[in-house]
């Protein structure tokens, strides 16, 4: 076998292995889930027992804006339902009634409720802690904590069933699954949802499904339909008697916001761009309870098991035949792992299938390339050794232009610039040895370039202990000026697991002063032809320096004209005006304490 056959074999090796691996590892996260929301969802005949009682636009234009009505409304509604011919088996209100609010309004509620010994209400966990998602896209409450717990006013709760109404989306903001209990206070306190079913077992006296939950116990929901799929009445309609209530009758009754003005609707899979509204997904998670659906996760062992044997088979195939053989194998083999993952779903498994495909696909491709096109490799191979000297988006742009050779040159372009280095680090390494040093060094220019990056800049040089970064060059990046600033109070921020580890190795620690200021710059390849820099040059650039001279240990200094533009998205501390070198006048600088409030809520822009 000849040099370039093995190469061919070894990488192909390595991308069975990788790949293999990497189906499971949800990389391409919001394309992995969006196809497999699409290819498991599918439209079933809502249940015809669970009826909704809408607050929506009927309503408030009968009683006024649902936050001013008096708590005797929801005493009206139960009453008209619970007649003797009418009365359903449960009646969930998806409604926070936390704190008392008018006495006589309170006491009807309560009253009425306590008759009817059929109602279940909304209250709410209160989490120190978000649930995160994992790299494998399983989700995780390790880090979950109950801050608090807001339950119905004492006297409504002390006569109706209660249920946390929270909601537990993934990364991508859709509602894949639901938490199935909490612990608070030495209580088992059940999901809105759930807590209704058991309610309407109860009413049947049959036992209750119990769906299979993960480490953070959470069960995937199996919709039974798309949006606007239930039976809804408006609650103004129910209690004025424009509907006939023996509709209701042995029914689940859900009571919910139907309208977007109340901010109650969420992205679900197969809603294909629309919304759910909050009372819906309880409808759906209760119908497919009913119906002893739920589903969980394939433990990523089994299925990285799974995909590294079929990775392999294929890869065998691919080794003996010819290509048309190959094409069709890989087609009937992802085609039979689609169709097992569907069923696998029907079972209550659920698999990530996209991953697998796309492993096939590019084994093939691979194939192909290796077989045919040789040279592609060798590009390949040499922009992996050129991503280790040029920003990554330098060599993307580069890429997608077409070019890989680097000619002289460059353009005016606004940018935010920043620079951190260590203090006192003459001082510092001078009583160090220089594999301390090294060591030391190489801590922090990690956290720099792991900050830089993932704020969308480009790593512009090392200078001795001081990194230089750009921010909108040399492409596009929105919301540049917000990205440097955050960039820089990841590092600072940042500052302290990497003390950790540097003074476990050397036992000293290290303080970062940073500077970012924004304006206009010449970017571009700047040297001759034997020697040349991607970076930025110009007064934009020098006074980025010049503040990251004058921040101390820990601080983030910006200029000015960079505070302008943020705004009241950051809060900052006046340092008064500075005299900076090459300036004829002093400047204003600003030391940067944080992001507002609203800005952390909202992100930025992209990131």
């Amino acid at each position: 076998m000849n040099k370039k056959r093995t190469t061919v074999f070894l990488l192909q090796l390595i991308a069975v292995l990788f790949l293999g691996i990497c189906s499971e590892l949800d990389v391409i996260h919001s394309l992995s889930r969006r196809a497999t929301d699409f290819l498991y969802s599918g439209t079933r005949q809502p249940s015809s027992q669970i009826k909704i009682i809408t607050i929506d636009e009927t309503a408030e234009e009968e009683y006024g804006y649902f936050t001013s009505w008096s708590r005797s409304r929801a005493a009206e509604l139960i009453e008209a339902l619970n007649q003797p011919e009418t009365r359903p088996a449960v009646i969930a209100f998806d409604i926070n009634y936390i704190t008392e609010r008018d006495a006589e309004g309170d006491a009807a509620f309560v009253k009425a409720a306590r008759e009817a010994g059929n109602v279940v209400v909304a209250s709410r966990a209160v989490f120190r802690n978000a649930i995160v998602q994992d790299e494998d896209g399983t989700l995780s409450n390790d880090i979950l904590n109950i801050e608090s717990f807001e339950y119905p006013y004492k006297a409504l709760a002390e006569v109706t069933s209660h249920g946390f109404s929270n909601t537990t989306p993934d990364m991508d903001d859709y509602i894949r699954h639901a938490l199935l209990s909490v612990n608070y206070d030495s209580e088992t306190i059940y999901s809105f949802s759930y807590q209704t079913y058991l309610k309407y077992m109860e009413y049947l006296g049959k036992t209750p499904y119990v769906p299979r939950v993960d480490k953070a116990g959470l069960y995937g929901i199996r919709y039974i339909t798309k949006p606007n799929s239930y039976e809804t009445h408006s609650w103004a309609d129910v209690v004025n008697g424009k509907r006939d209530l023996r509709l209701f009758k042995d029914c689940i009754v859900l009571v919910g916001a139907y309208m977007p003005g109340m901010q109650d609707q969420y992205s679900v899979p197969g809603s294909f761009g629309g919304q759910m509204y909050g009372v819906e997904i309880h409808a759906n998670i209760i119908d497919s309870m009913c119906r002893g659906y739920s589903y969980e996760q394939v433990s990523y062992g089994a299925v990285t098991f799974v995909n590294i044997a079929l990775c392999l088979l294929y890869f065998l195939v691919l080794r003996k035949v010819n290509l048309g053989i190959c094409i069709g194998s890989g087609a009937a083999l992802a085609g039979g792992y689609v169709y097992a993952s569907v069923k696998l779903y029907e079972k209550g498994w659920y698999v990530y299938p996209l991953g697998f495909v796309l492993c096939l696909f590019l084994m093939l491709i691979g194939h192909i390339v290796g077989k045919y096109a040789g040279e592609w490799f060798s590009k390949r191979r040499i922009m992996k050794e050129f991503k280790k000297y040029v920003a990554p988006q330098v060599l993307e742009q580069m890429n997608k232009d077409g070019e890989l050779s680097i000619k002289l040159g460059g353009e005016a372009r606004d940018i935010a610039v920043l620079f951190v280095d260590i203090r006192g680090f003459t001082t510092l390494s001078e009583a160090l040895s220089p594999e301390q040093v090294v060591e030391m060094l190489n801590e922090y220019l990690a956290l720099t370039t792991e900050a830089i990056f993932a704020n969308g800049g480009t790593l512009d040089k090392f200078i001795g202990d001081a990194t230089m970064a750009v921010f909108n060059a040399p492409v596009d990046l929105p919301d540049y000026e917000a990205r440097a600033v955050q960039a820089a109070l990841d590092i600072v921020h940042g500052a302290g697991k990497v003390n950790l580890r540097i003074k476990e190795k050397i036992g000293r620690e290290v303080a970062f002063g940073v500077g970012v200021n924004c304006g206009r710059a010449v970017v571009g390849n700047i040297g001759c032809e034997t020697r040349m820099d991607y970076t930025a040059i110009g007064d934009t650039v020098n006074t980025a320096a010049r503040l990251e001279g004058k921040a101390l240990g820990g601080q983030v200094v910006i200029s000015e004209d960079l505070k302008k533009r943020l705004g009241d998205r950051i809060i900052t501390e006046p340092l008064g005006e500075m005299v900076l070198k090459g300036k004829a006048e002093p400047l204003a600088v600003y030391s940067v304490l944080g992001f507002s409030e609203q800005q952390q809520e909202s992100g930025i822009s992209g990131k």
